[in-house]
């Protein structure tokens, strides 16, 4: 399975370098730890037969994640929440939307730093947790660039990868209001689940990973909306 590969340890390198760089002191205060997430439960013989009849049911559960991962990819812009443990580095968070512009607003955290990031072109606002002022940097400098790869959506989804998925159908489910059929997989000591939208597009929406160096949770949403990135007043950007 080569999917996860790149969605987590993108949001942990990115994390685990950037902020330790750039966060400096008075970053913030320390974040809540992440709860290891729990595998999900098995689905009831009802929900499952009410899942085998929506538009997939002709489709097996690893043609679905096949399709989903291809539109996915797809996407030029998408809001990220992402929860990623990390026994040494501590968990990392991500609330961000981005497009494949490059452009992103939002804030990336790892352990008990946290910062926010505005990204529009090459210019690059960052502002850690529990400071007023924005730093004005721009793509060429160290800690512009670090932080910035965060906003490389094309990048990011380039990993999702899965045409060798063995995926297995499960049941119907929402995923913040939207109709979703679970899709489940197994990689040695890592669980995974997918939720992929069975209304509109089959976008990925969730994916939650149980086991390994790096259990956590991805969250999707917002696919193809502008990303409202904009440049902080002057009198908040630090001289």
């Amino acid at each position: 399975m080569r999917r996860r590969t790149i969605a987590t340890t993108t949001v942990l390198f990115v994390c685990a370098t950037a902020l330790t760089a750039c966060s400096g002191s008075g970053s913030g205060t320390a974040a809540k730890d992440s709860a290891t997430p729990q595998a999900p439960a098995a689905a009831s013989p009802a929900v499952a037969a009410a899942a085998s009849k929506g538009p997939d049911a002709d489709l097996t559960g690893g043609q679905i994640l096949t399709n989903s991962l291809k539109v996915t990819r797809q996407a030029t812009s998408l809001h990220l929440k992402a929860d990623i443990a990390d026994p040494k580095e501590g968990a990392s968070r991500m609330d961000l939307s981005l497009n494949s512009k490059g452009d992103c607003t939002g804030t990336i955290a790892q352990g008990k730093d946290t910062i926010g990031i505005i990204k529009i072109g090459k210019t690059v606002y960052l502002r850690p947790q529990g400071t007023s002022k924005w730093t004005k940097t721009n793509t060429a400098s160290a800690d512009g660039k670090d932080l910035a790869s965060v906003c490389d959506l094309n990048n990011f989804l380039g990993g999702f990868q899965g045409e060798d998925t063995e995926a297995k159908k499960g049941a119907a489910t929402k995923v913040d209001g939207h109709p979703a059929i679970v899709l489940t997989e197994r990689d040695g000591a890592e669980n995974y689940t997918m939720d992929v939208a069975t209304s509109g597009k089959p976008y990925l929406l969730k994916m939650v990973t149980v086991g390994g160096d790096s259990p956590g949770t991805l969250a999707f949403s917002h696919f193809g909306e502008p990303v409202h990135a904009v440049a902080p007043t002057r009198s908040s950007i630090a001289a």
